[in-house]
């Protein structure tokens, strides 16, 4: 093999093992219960009360596990934020499928909003709790099922968790149309988790639901 090849390959898997495992580029650590938040700057001691809420939101899912560990890294600084997100750095959150780190651009605490570098600004508790959720379901139903979802599943049932069971939602349109979609299942046809996963999709008539 070239070792030009090889060196690419390193390069790869260097990099896929910095996202599953960034801690060492992030100076401060604060554990609140299931959750610890990474960041390069102190991190205020309030967060406890947004880590509040973000598990009562969770513990709305049936899937929801006390024992799973979320990690939380607060970027705060654009260059490194497209570093650990490539083409999905325009979004407000991300969670990284290996290992399941979830990335966020900056936080503010006080006011609970996660806030892009382009100025955007969204609720950081459902955001966060969105992402949460995503590693939730990649526990219960493991990685290779959880990529072969339709998108409008992974993303539709991590924001009806989000929103309060579909009644609140900043999301964007396409967002939101999927959370309909498993309102639909859940709330009109009281269909459970696994039921909702393995309907298809194909018989679901969106016109049923109010």
């Amino acid at each position: 093999m070239p070792y030009v090849v090889i060196a690419l390959l390193c390069v790869v898997v260097v990099y896929a093992l910095l996202l599953a495992f960034p801690e060492r580029l992030f100076a401060h650590s604060l554990r609140v219960r299931n959750f610890t938040f990474y960041s390069n700057s102190p991190i205020d001691p309030r967060i406890s009360q947004l880590t509040n809420e973000i598990n009562s939101k969770l513990a709305r899912s049936e899937i929801f596990d006390q024992s799973v560990q979320f990690r939380v890294f607060i970027v705060n600084n654009e260059h490194l934020y497209e570093f650990f997100n490539g083409p999905w750095h325009n979004a407000l959150a991300r969670n990284y499928e290996f290992g399941n780190p979830i990335f966020v651009p900056t936080l503010d605490v006080e006011h609970e909003r996660i806030v892009h570098f382009d100025g955007r600004s969204a609720g950081a508790v459902n955001i966060i709790a969105h992402e949460a959720v995503h590693t939730l379901m990649q526990r219960r139903l493991g990685l290779y099922h959880v990529l072969k979802l339709p998108w409008w599943k992974k993303e539709g049932y991590a924001e009806y968790i989000a929103s309060d069971l579909g009644r609140s939602s900043e999301a964007p349109l396409q967002y939101q149309q999927a959370m309909r979609k498993v309102v639909c299942l859940m709330e009109t046809q009281h269909l459970n988790f696994n039921e909702m996963i393995e309907h298809n999709e194909g018989a679901l008539n969106i016109t049923e639901c109010p």
